[in-house]
């Protein structure tokens, strides 16, 4: 890692969402393929991936990070598959879609992180001379100020359809720099635009389950900030029709969720969910 621009500890989660990615490439029974993960992750992913397993998990594999992935790879294609050429993610760390998914001719995606992990994540993909599936165009923002100029001026239309990914971030957010985020990327969505998120509901949050969960992410410098019991109340407002899919569900199993699926905001219960959001 270039030591002139060190990550943040932030910026770091995506090391370590790289290094659970590469354990599932890992594996016979793989809900998807991440040729890259393993590079990504460094030698400082794994690293804090054992801070928090066997720790504060009980070092059994957790499923959520390989369920949720392919979720939204499927969601991801199907869109791509009904005529959507226009991908922003958002917070997009060190994921591999814009290389590993077989993307249309013509699609366009925009990745929006900070500048010191991007350049970081584009000197790997020159070092390995990674080929792209489809048109990308990296963009190093502070998503707590006006991203969108920057957005903008790279190409992006709002006047298009738009698949927005918001993955792995909502829940690292104060609610109202959460609110900040989604109006600001609301007024950049034409009619027919669609959102896919994940979130934690707030009863989950505050259990006493999550109390050492919690605490050693604020430990590593990047807490877990706020949740939502009721997500159409945070996404409806601005104008987005919105599916909910809780970890466990018919379409966010795959056969690895050995949990009941359970409701958002059930008390006792792990409270995590998937959201598509269209704009109406």
């Amino acid at each position: 890692m270039d030591e002139s621009q060190p990550l943040d500890p932030l910026a770091k989660t995506a090391l370590w969402t790289a290094s659970m990615r590469a354990r599932e490439h890992r594996r016979a029974d793989r809900l998807f393929s991440d040729p890259l993960a393993e590079t990504f992750a460094g030698d400082e992913g794994p690293r804090i991936m054992s801070q928090f397993e066997g720790h504060v998990q009980s070092g059994v594999e957790d499923p959520a990070l390989a369920v949720r992935t392919r979720f939204l790879d499927d969601q991801l294609l199907k869109l791509d598959a009904d005529g959507v050429g226009q991908f922003v993610f958002v917070a997009v760390g060190m994921d591999s879609r814009a290389f590993r998914l077989e993307w249309s001719s013509g699609v366009l995606i925009y990745e929006l992180d900070r500048p010191a992990l991007l350049s970081f994540k584009d000197d790997l993909v020159r070092a390995l001379r990674a080929p792209a599936t489809a048109a990308r165009v990296p963009l190093g923002v502070d998503l707590l100020t006006d991203w969108t100029c920057p957005l903008l001026e790279a190409g992006f239309d709002p006047r298009q359809p738009t698949c927005w990914l918001v993955e792995g971030l909502l829940y690292f957010l104060h609610p109202h720099e959460r609110d900040v985020l989604l109006h600001r990327l609301t007024d950049l969505s034409a009619a027919g635009s669609r959102l896919l998120a994940d979130y934690v509901g707030q009863t989950s949050l505050d259990s006493p389950g999550m109390a050492a969960w919690r605490a050693r992410m604020a430990e590593q410098g990047h807490p877990w900030k706020s949740g939502s019991d009721r997500p159409e109340e945070v996404f409806a407002p601005l104008g987005w029709k919105i599916q909910v899919s809780a970890y466990g569900d018919p379409d966010a199993n795959y056969g690895r969720w050995s949990e009941a699926a359970v409701a958002p905001g059930m008390p006792g219960t792990r409270g995590r969910y998937l959201v598509i959001a269209d704009k109406q």
